[in-house]
């Protein structure tokens, strides 16, 4: 793993190429995010707080795992890095953008499954430029799109409880 980020960190080309699919990924998530709470408060109250409150609880717990933990980063390990992609140390673990981003796709499978495998895609894409960046590690992604995962599928639940009932 060392030699892969070494490489990406040499390639001036490679580091840009992540850094617009990373601000990409994130713009597109919070639109995203906004035309789906839209969307879900047009529909009923109900179904926008599932939406809202699904996404925004669990992002105010990983942000206090993250703080507790306070995992570092591997720029923050690895000795090749002389310009650190970020200025912050630690709170590595979870990935707050890998939560957010798969939050976000989950519940815009109860939408629309293509914009859903859209956004998952872009998830996907997102987790391995933050890691080719040496800004998380895998597990970091990975566990910040498990609870995002999990949080989403929470939400979906929530927005048809009353349907079922």
């Amino acid at each position: 793993m060392e030699k892969l980020l070494l490489k990406v960190y040499k390639s001036k080309r490679a580091t840009l190429s992540f850094k617009v699919i990373s601000a990409l990924a994130v713009i597109l998530s919070v639109l995203s995010y906004c035309a789906l709470l839209f969307l879900s408060f047009y529909n009923s109250v109900y179904e926008g707080l599932a939406v809202l409150l699904s996404a925004a609880l669990p992002f105010f717990a990983v942000g206090f795992v993250r703080m507790m933990i306070d995992a570092p980063r591997p720029y923050e390990l690895y000795d090749f890095y002389e310009n650190k992609p970020k200025e912050r140390e630690g709170r590595s673990f979870p990935s707050r953008h890998a939560y957010s981003s798969f939050v976000i796709a989950t519940i815009a499978f109860a939408y629309s499954v293509p914009l859903g495998i859209g956004l998952l895609l872009m998830g996907l894409a997102l987790a391995a430029s933050r890691v080719l960046l040496g800004i998380h590690f895998i597990r970091d992604v990975l566990c910040g799109a498990l609870v995002g995962v999990i949080s989403g599928l929470i939400g979906i639940f929530f927005m048809i409880l009353p349907n079922i009932a």
